[in-house]
């Protein structure tokens, strides 16, 4: 089965595009481009990958396959930086340098009742096994505020649960406010979903508002190498 598509960007945008062949010279542009479909199956390690509203397709001889479905088959974190155009699969580039504060060093200006952080459960160890040097958890439900008075740029870190808690099904949010205004949230912190990269421009904020939520009960959150840039 054949299909048109009109204004479809050739790239790596995730969610419905794919890992091929790519051309050494970068494109920039918008194309009339006719692909094919095939029900193709795509398999890991033996296990069948979930592609449901991701099929793979043939373009032009080459099969080009869905990012983040093939990410969370090999249990590697898949992002989309739209400011660089990039996809990162499993960690970010090591380019910022290092973070001026760390958030576990940074004193809190005000919290929702009994919100607190503490250190990570696991020795630092993820839900996919990945062990962290630093960061925070809370298993709390509310918001935490830092007064960062326009100090920092950005914000860095990965979100995730601990490996303890690698099956628990229950579902976290969290999401990260600039003077009131949302700048990031978490897709579902939940068993099967990979730990979540995060980078977020702070730049001018004055107060930083970090928000976990729960859909029932109590649930691991925990925030990996997070810190703050200048």
């Amino acid at each position: 089965m054949k299909k048109e598509f009109k204004n479809l960007v050739l790239g790596m945008l995730i969610g419905g595009t794919a890992v091929g062949a790519i051309p050494t010279v970068a494109k920039d542009a918008r194309d009339y481009i006719e692909v094919t479909y095939r029900n193709i199956k795509i398999y890991a390690d033996g296990n069948l990958v979930d592609t449901t509203g991701n099929e793979a397709f043939i373009y032009n001889g080459t099969t080009y396959l869905p990012v983040r479905a093939v990410g969370n088959a090999f249990n590697k974190a898949i992002d989309w930086d739209g400011a660089n155009s990039s996809v990162y699969i499993g960690k970010r580039p090591t380019t910022v340098g290092t973070p001026t504060v760390l958030i576990e060093n940074l004193d809190y200006f005000t919290k929702d009742g009994m919100f607190s952080f503490r250190g990570l459960s696991d020795s630092g160890k993820d839900n996919v096994g990945d062990i962290h040097s630093s960061g925070v958890s809370t298993d709390d439900q509310g918001k935490i505020q830092y007064l960062v008075n326009a100090q920092y740029r950005r914000i860095k870190g990965t979100v995730g649960t601990c490996f303890s808690e690698r099956d628990d099904s229950d579902v976290a949010i969290f999401k990260i406010y600039g003077d009131g205004k949302l700048l990031f949230s978490s897709r579902p912190i939940t068993a099967g979903n990979v730990p979540e990269s995060f980078d977020v421009d702070i730049t001018g904020v004055i107060s930083l508002t970090l928000e976990t939520s729960f859909e029932k009960h109590s649930h691991s959150v925990e925030l990996y190498d997070c810190g703050l840039y200048s």
